[in-house]
């Protein structure tokens, strides 16, 4: 409750704030009309800023950012994470040395689109390794075709080529299979 009460009134902060920076940003420049007989003339005197408006401008915009990262923070939208190491109730150091093993094959399936993604669904399909001449003959692409793509997802960090007789052994990346090195 302190929590929701605390980003209402810093959204509110955030808004005056706004708006004050807007005020000074867009303040009109001073004309003159110059009357020479009949025809007259519009000229536009530059607008220069006092010292108090920077100084107001200056403030705002930075109460302006502040309140907005308190804001993500506080609706958990930037993650903050500890570096330091963790104690559990008998005094043990908690191990957290170890990184934690993640998917990312799910992600990465759900960035590549066409043909690149139909590759990277049968490799994830034979467990993460499989030959390339099978992979040409599951996809029924041709060999120059198939030879491409893994070319690009192999320069992008998806997949691995290794030599494995007269074909090559196509496998995931370890980060996307969620392995340590």
């Amino acid at each position: 409750m302190m929590s929701r009460i605390r980003t209402i009134v810093t959204a509110g902060i955030f808004i005056l704030s706004s708006i004050v920076v807007i005020n000074v940003l867009l303040v009109n420049n001073p004309v003159v009309i110059q009357v020479e007989g009949d025809a007259f003339k519009i000229v536009d005197i530059p607008y220069k800023y006092t010292i108090n408006e920077a100084y107001m401008l200056l403030f705002s915009a930075f109460l302006c950012g502040f309140c907005l990262a308190l804001i993500l923070l506080d609706n958990s939208i930037f993650q903050t994470v500890s570096h330091e190491p963790e104690f559990r109730e008998d005094n043990s150091l908690e191990s957290s040395q170890e990184p934690e093993k993640r998917d990312f094959s799910g992600i990465i399936l759900k960035a590549l689109t066409g043909d690149e993604r139909k590759t990277v669904e049968i490799i994830l399909n034979n467990d993460g390794r499989i030959l390339q001449n099978e992979l040409v003959n599951s996809l029924d692409f041709s060999k120059a075709k198939v030879s491409r793509i893994l070319i690009n997802l192999e320069k992008r960090g998806i997949v691995r080529k290794s030599k494995y007789g007269l074909t090559n052994c196509i496998s995931l990346a370890d980060d996307i299979r969620g392995e340590t090195k």
